[in-house]
């Protein structure tokens, strides 16, 4: 006769306890997540509107007015232009190569950020064309007019480059894809492209043509790949946006509850100040710290790299206002728990003496 020996077992099921509590512990959790369980927890002790997450909708969001279309933002350039003969006296300079990749089909259709760059190079090229001793008089003065033009239409590329971009565009735009629990580790980068743009954008506005040379389209490119990968930027975007909309239903929710009925159960008063240490501060304004951290940080950098631009009332709509209005539902939000406690009488328990919450 087979006998089942469970103590066999025992490691292999210890071992799976540790594996499935290492992985629970790893996954991120996003708000999404976070409000729908502190609602649900919220609702058995409230009796709130929609207790089961399944049959809770997500909030609904407050649509955006859509970004301008780019062909309202583009500003049109003159093209300036060198016959054959100009050309060729041009080898002196080592610019021949440069204008020729201009002027090739690839080059006819360049992107904004690689036509910044090589407007940026064209005129660190140009500038000792002016006084080579090969050239003639009349080509160099040529040369300075488009120089001068180039020099003065170089502000309205920067702008086609900040509007029309595709990858910058995105980043304003957002996407429905939410930032989870321990995002801020991942913001070094974004921030770090984002000021080298504005570096890039304060040398080109401050004509400091000696760094001209390292703005390369490469280097351009090379910003924007950050972005690109990950857009993190959207996903805050967005994570601002949802997060309000949960905190609008909740306190649109909490403000309708007779605070002063409630102080007659006490035990209901009991949870709730667990629910608020356990649930909310512990987790739910972790992330919202967090994501409030995260806009201290973007927000400055955003705001400086938009501003003077068709796009900068769209940078206040769309990111600085759902900022700020993250931190406003949150006070207003504490403030009821604040009102409970005042009219209740009682505080909040300790971490050590917190009493396991009714499930």
């Amino acid at each position: 006769m087979l006998r089942f020996d469970g103590r066999k077992l025992r490691p292999i099921w210890a071992l799976w306890l540790l594996i499935t509590t290492v992985l629970a512990g790893c996954s991120r959790i996003d708000a999404n997540t976070l409000f729908s369980d502190y609602q649900q927890r919220l609702s058995r002790v409230l009796d709130l509107p929609a207790a089961e997450v399944q049959l809770t909708p997500l909030p609904q969001l407050s649509p955006l007015p859509p970004l301008p279309a780019i062909r309202e933002l583009k500003y049109q350039l003159t093209d300036s232009r060198l016959n054959l003969l100009d050309l060729v006296a041009l080898r002196h300079c080592n610019l021949q190569l440069l204008i020729a990749e201009r002027n090739n089909s690839l080059g006819k259709v360049m992107s904004s950020a690689n036509l910044l760059g090589y407007e940026l190079q064209l005129l660190a090229g140009l500038k000792p064309c002016l006084v080579h001793p090969d050239l003639t008089d009349a080509l160099k003065a040529d040369l300075q007019q488009i120089y001068i033009q180039k020099q003065q239409q170089l502000p309205l590329v920067l702008q086609n480059f900040l509007t029309t971009d595709l990858t910058l565009r995105k980043q304003l735009t957002g996407q429905p894809r939410l930032l989870t629990q321990g995002a801020s580790n991942a913001v070094a980068e974004p921030l770090t492209a984002l000021k080298n743009l504005n570096v890039l954008k304060q040398q080109v506005l401050a004509q400091h043509e000696t760094i001209y040379p390292t703005l390369t389209a490469a280097f351009i490119n090379q910003q924007l790949a950050v972005l690109h990968h990950g857009s993190f930027i959207a996903d805050w975007q967005y994570s601002l946006r949802q997060s309000n909309a949960w905190l609008t239903l909740l306190n649109q929710q909490l403000s309708k509850l007779p605070v002063a009925s409630l102080c007659q159960k006490q035990a209901k008063v009991e949870i709730l100040n667990n629910i608020l240490m356990q649930i909310f501060i512990a987790k739910v304004q972790s992330y919202l710290a967090e994501l409030d951290g995260i806009s201290h940080q973007l927000l400055p950098e955003l705001t400086l790299l938009y501003q003077g631009t068709k796009l900068e009332n769209s940078v206040d709509e769309r990111l600085a206002k759902p900022a700020q209005q993250l931190r406003d539902l949150m006070k207003h939000h504490v403030s009821w728990y604040q009102q409970l406690q005042q009219q209740c009488g009682t505080k909040p328990p300790s971490p050590k003496g917190q009493h396991a919450e009714n499930r």
